[in-house]
């Protein structure tokens, strides 16, 4: 397991390793000064403790960065100002700290998120879950971990994901009733990863990589219902 403290003030980020590796022993602790070193790194961590206030790139930045390059381990945020929580509501972090960081709420949360890092198996390497689909005479073993969105085009569903685009016949709904509760229908032609949102307004919801879907006027209040409850699993789980 491997945790990252990412913090500007040199002094913070030892005292912070130091009661990590006491939390956590056997885990390896890296310290990083900046978001621009972190971000430099050749192996990024399962738990990130960030510092939101930063020269250069901000907390902010680095886990919006973090987040196009699809890393969707633990997230702590640290922050001096309280207010700063609620400007990074986007990110699911797994918890906030606020400096100073009291010994006791610094155990209960690493202990929290370790075991929730068991728990999901982003450690070791969950299997996703996945569909098979039928394009043309090709069968399809589709990685739902990587699939943005799904429209219906002409009679088509297409399936956009990370890298690429499936285009295959079959109906939305049965997709719907396939790809689980981390999914929303936002629109009769369109059906959302809610890991992917980005920001969402009663018009449209844009995801990661810019692609902005519209979004039904009798599905908002479903839609934001159903995204908090997979924000608060996420959390809770």
């Amino acid at each position: 397991m491997r945790i990252a403290i990412c913090d500007d003030e040199k002094r913070i980020c030892a005292i912070l390793a130091e009661k990590v590796g006491k939390i956590c022993p056997g885990a390896e602790i890296m310290t990083y000064a900046s978001g621009e070193e972190l971000l430099g790194a050749d192996v990024l961590p399962d738990i990130l403790l960030l510092d939101i206030k930063m020269p250069g790139l901000s907390g902010m930045d680095v886990a919006k960065t973090l987040r196009d390059r699809d890393w969707r381990k633990i997230l702590i945020f640290i922050t001096g100002e309280e207010d700063q929580v609620f400007n990074s509501f986007d990110f699911h972090a797994f918890h906030f700290l606020v400096k100073p960081v009291a010994d006791e709420k610094l155990k209960e949360v690493l202990e929290n998120a370790v075991k929730d890092l068991k728990r999901s198996g982003a450690e070791s390497g969950k299997h996703d879950k996945y569909i098979e689909i039928q394009s043309g005479t090709s069968h399809i073993r589709v990685n739902l971990s990587l699939l943005l969105y799904a429209e219906v085009y002409d009679r088509k569903t297409i399936l956009h994901m990370k890298n690429e685009s499936i285009e295959y016949y079959g109906q939305l709904s049965v997709l719907e009733n396939l790809v689980g509760k981390d999914f929303y229908r936002i629109h009769r032609s369109y059906l959302v990863n809610m890991k992917y949102v980005e920001r969402y307004d009663r018009t449209s919801v844009t995801l990661t990589g810019g692609d902005n879907i519209p979004i039904s006027r009798r599905e908002y209040d479903g839609f934001l219902k159903a995204y908090l409850e997979y924000s608060r699993r996420r959390i809770d789980s």
